[in-house]
């Protein structure tokens, strides 16, 4: 087995602990897709369950990630890897096994993997992303364009790495398909992050 299949493998294993469930099943003690969008991933279950819960969830994904990374770049010591270890855990992450294939839509996921890829062009597009959030008011587009950006970015570089992570794009399309089209119809749903932060400093304008 070539290294790339081993750094897939290992990938799809770690993604496919959910922390979503876990969350769910030892701390909340309630089924997150049974709730909200009905999705297993941090926006959800901070939506419906508040913010602790979707910390946990978040520092769950980005954890089996960075854990993933790690083990195969022990082994092999190969930045090449880095994307098909990252593109294995999307797949586990968004298409788990062990929960019937029913998974979340990786963005903590890929956030992570694109600062352990590539920390600086990682973090601008994440950057990127945070001001289209703000703006948009949205938390479908940002994540795609930020993914879309660091794909570009990345294929100027390296053409095998930014292929996979174009396919890494094409699987969180396909998993925000519903909000895409209700973002593009006028339904999508609005999250105004900046008026969170200044309720939270006490600002009322």
């Amino acid at each position: 087995m070539t290294g790339k299949c081993v750094a897939l493998v290992i990938g799809y294993f770690f993604g496919n602990f959910i922390s979503a469930m876990f969350v769910g099943k030892y701390y909340l003690h309630k089924d997150p897709t049974q709730y909200g969008s009905h999705n297993p991933g941090t926006a959800n279950v901070g939506a419906v369950f508040g913010k602790k819960a979707g910390i946990m969830t978040c520092v769950g994904d980005l954890l089996k990630t960075l854990l993933a990374i790690v083990v195969v770049y022990a082994i092999y010591h190969s930045r090449l890897l880095i994307a098909y270890t990252g593109l294995g855990v999307v797949l586990g992450h968004c298409f788990p096994v062990m929960n019937h294939f029913r998974g979340g839509k990786a963005v903590a996921v890929a956030a992570l993997l694109s600062v352990a890829y590539d920390w600086r062009a990682g973090l601008l597009t994440l950057l990127v992303a945070l001001f289209l959030t703000a703006v948009m008011q949205n938390l479908t587009i940002p994540p795609l364009v930020f993914m879309i950006l660091f794909s570009g970015y990345e294929l100027t570089k390296s053409r095998e790495a930014g292929i996979v992570f174009f396919v890494i794009v094409a699987i969180m399309a396909f998993k925000f398909r519903k909000d895409i089209y209700d973002f593009f119809t006028g339904h999508g749903k609005r999250v105004d992050i900046l008026y969170s932060i200044k309720k939270k400093l006490g600002i009322k304008k």
